[in-house]
């Protein structure tokens, strides 16, 4: 008789089973031994389970020769701490949320606004950097702003799970609402590029006017003077003083000129409103967008015209995102650290453990930087 095939399971682990035996909670002969307690750990580090589990909930009034002992006792006999348990008790929640303000709804749909924007794959990035190293878990979930049902919908989230902070984006990071009742909860919240009430929470930003004057600066310093500019939501509060800055640039050259169009930050606005630019009788020279993914849009345009970046059309984005790069030519673009941002931001609110304090409002202004890269060029004369 052939032999019959081996059937492949997945193996689940048995529950905790307590039975005497020694404490290192690993199997020996096919039974399970007992799990480590903190009264294992106490007796190990020759000291009090009180103190044992002042260490094991963070409490920063152990002295640090204890805390040194008790850890490594825990380490010794490869303890896992019990985070429900810990919960139970008052510990922290070891959760960050990141809440994202998204008309964007979660169902199949053809439709290429219904996504959220690639900017958030570089904040949730930068989160687990902050997450991981601390055994942290990040949850998300999105709201819509301007949804009646928004604001049920965010107490919803928070009512369902514990968190030790909440991390916003734009638009979200401006809508006053949503600040007013985190506050309200004595939740610790980190807000990501806001424009708006910088005294309120952890504000991280970058100085969007000034790094879109330079973006003007560059333009005209390659002689283009018919220029246009592909504007953000309005619900950005920050990204308007991309179009001031420009504008500040422009307003120091006779001659020169920005036709400005509205877009939404994602790649079909860019395509779309840079063929309105393109088909101007008076096309401009040189496309500015506030962000990189308009920006390829606008590139995307350009190809489906036959106009040649960058000899026939110089092109600049914003923020530094992967498809300014992964384009050609590569767009010059804005780089703000983003993903540096995020982290600095998990790294705070994970440090402030759950609680705010007088302390906590800051404002942090990062570092951005002018990236030149293939797409603008020198404008081409007949």
């Amino acid at each position: 008789m052939p032999a019959r095939p081996r059937r492949r399971f997945d193996l689940h682990p048995l529950p905790s089973i307590v039975i005497a035996g020694s404490p290192t909670g690993k199997t020996t002969g096919g039974f399970l031994k007992r799990s480590v307690t903190i009264i294992d750990i106490a007796k190990r580090a020759g000291v009090s389970f009180k103190t044992v589990s002042r260490v094991l909930n963070g409490a920063p009034t152990v002295a640090e020769a204890l805390r040194h002992k008790v850890e490594e006792a825990m380490r010794e006999l490869d303890y896992k701490p019990n985070r429900a348990a810990r919960l139970l008790r008052g510990g922290k929640a070891h959760s960050l949320g990141l809440v994202i303000g998204s008309s964007a709804r979660f169902v199949s749909s053809p439709e290429p606004d219904r996504r959220l924007p690639s900017y958030a794959a570089d904040v949730i990035l930068g989160l687990l950097q902050a997450c991981h190293p601390a055994e942290y878990h990040l949850v998300i979930e999105s709201v819509a702003p301007d949804d009646a049902d928004g604001p049920a919908a965010l107490e919803r989230f928070l009512d369902l799970v514990r968190l030790d902070g909440v991390i916003l984006v734009p638009s979200l990071c401006d809508t006053r609402w949503v600040l007013d009742l985190l506050e309200s909860r004595g939740m610790p919240f980190a807000r990501i590029n806001p424009g708006l009430d910088l005294d309120r929470a952890l504000c991280l930003i970058i100085d969007n006017r000034s790094a879109a004057r330079e973006v003007g600066e560059a333009i005209l310093a390659h002689g283009h003077r018919r220029i246009g500019f592909i504007d953000g939501p309005f619900a950005h509060a920050a990204q308007r003083e991309r179009k001031t800055g420009l504008l500040d640039a422009v307003s120091k050259v006779p001659g020169a000129h920005v036709e400005v169009r509205q877009g939404n930050f994602l790649f079909a606005s860019g395509l779309e409103k840079g063929r309105e630019l393109l088909e101007l009788d008076d096309r401009p020279t040189a496309i500015f967008a506030a962000n990189d993914e308009m920006a390829a849009g606008v590139l995307a345009a350009a190809i489906d015209a036959g106009i040649d970046v960058p000899r026939q059309l110089s092109l600049v984005g914003f923020g530094g995102l992967a498809i300014a790069e992964h384009t050609w030519p590569r767009i010059t673009t804005v780089s703000q650290p983003t993903t540096e941002i995020a982290r600095i931001a998990g790294q705070k609110l994970i440090a402030q453990g759950g609680h705010t304090d007088d302390g906590w409002p800051q404002l942090i202004t990062v570092p951005y930087e002018l990236t030149m890269r293939q797409s603008l060029a020198s404008v081409s004369r007949p």
